[in-house]
């Protein structure tokens, strides 16, 4: 089936999804404390580090988010039950041909 072949990528984009906003944090905790001891160049090689991250990050959900649309639409037509494909829902205490609705509780009114 189609979808069972997209079930892999999806995997990996949820984690990718997960996981890269804690790698991109880290990584800018670790530029900002090259910053404060004074190690300017290492900070701008994990700001661009976590540039790269944050690209990453935004491209794994995007593909979460297709891959799961592409997941949904290839499933089969569920089946369902009953007469025209339709099932009845009936209100909770009425019986079919009742023309009366069931009582509903008084509204409680507050203390004066």
């Amino acid at each position: 089936m189609p979808h069972d072949r997209l079930r892999g990528p999806l995997g990996w984009a949820v984690a990718g999804t997960l996981l890269l906003p804690v790698v991109l944090s880290l990584v800018l905790g670790l530029a900002g404390l090259l910053v404060g001891l004074g190690d300017t160049s290492a900070a701008r090689v994990c700001q661009r580090l976590a540039l790269v991250v944050g690209v990453l990050w935004a491209v794994s959900l995007a593909a979460t988010t297709v891959l799961n649309a592409l997941t949904i639409m290839a499933r089969p037509p569920r089946r369902r039950c009953g007469r025209g494909g339709r099932r009845r829902r009936r209100m909770r205490g009425a019986r079919l041909g009742d023309d009366r609705t069931p009582e509903r509780p008084a509204r409680l009114e507050p203390p004066a």
